[in-house]
């Protein structure tokens, strides 16, 4: 009797979130799944077309929080996450 092992691979996906101090800079495509997920996650955010990538506002002093939560849905999601700090 011989027994089939499958291999669960991990695919991750690169996503850069930029933070220009008190707005995050999230470069997603504006639709698709990711996307419907993402602006559950994140009703405050909003798709800016000239930029290309989604836009959060943030207050001075929750920046950790809010790094943490997006790094936390990106996980979930599959995507391996790099910060730019343009602050």
């Amino acid at each position: 009797m011989s027994t089939a092992r499958t291999a669960n691979a991990l695919v991750s996906k690169p996503v850069t979130l930029t933070k220009m101090c008190e707005l995050h800079g999230i470069a997603i495509p504006p639709g698709g799944e990711v996307a419907e997920r993402f602006r559950a996650a994140f009703p405050t955010a909003s798709y800016d077309e000239k930029a290309g990538e989604w836009r959060m506002a943030w207050k001075k002093g929750t920046y950790a929080e809010s790094n943490a939560r997006l790094e936390a849905f990106f996980a979930e999601n599959g995507f391996d996450i790099s910060h730019v700090d343009k602050c």
